[in-house]
């Protein structure tokens, strides 16, 4: 093969860079399927829907940089992984869901999550997540392949 330019020699794509450029490209086109969803109205359900209403106010007490109780809400398999007591999301049962018992707790119980400095969930979030994982916690399946009542279809679309 010949240097396009005399004083470089010749590039020669190896295994590895083409590994690599592939999966570039692999992880190009699925950040561009999830865009995709995201604009079409049909988010991906985990991180579309609720990992936004945990980030916004779970993950400054339980995510990378910090983990109360050793609990982080930041990635689908940090939930699923629980916490030093145990299992805080038991999917298809919200009802016994630490995750979502604390969020139904009167504001002034001490074991009511959020703590009352921060952002608190509104109603429509909480019904999400109630959802959510009533449905079995599913990850990042396309939200239209999920039977979604027209309350939390209404609380998705409003958020």
């Amino acid at each position: 093969m010949q240097p396009d330019h005399p004083h470089r020699p010749a590039v020669v794509p190896t295994t590895r860079s083409l590994r690599k450029f592939f999966a570039g490209l692999a992880g190009g086109i699925s950040l561009f399927g999830a865009l995709a969803a995201r604009a079409d109205g049909n988010p991906p359900v985990f991180t579309g829907v609720v990992e936004p209403i945990l980030a916004r106010s779970c993950v400054s007490c339980h995510g990378e940089k910090k983990q109360k109780k050793n609990l982080r809400l930041d990635s689908l398999t940090a939930i699923m992984k629980g916490a030093k007591d145990g299992a805080v999301v038991v999917p298809g049962n919200a009802d016994q869901s630490e995750l979502t018992q604390r969020l139904h707790l009167d504001p002034d119980d001490d074991d009511h999550m959020p703590p009352k400095n921060k952002p608190q969930l509104t109603g429509r979030e909480i019904l999400i997540l109630d959802w959510w994982i009533n449905a079995g916690a599913p990850g990042d399946v396309p939200l239209t392949s999920l039977k979604v009542p027209g309350d939390v279809a209404a609380a998705i679309r409003g958020r």
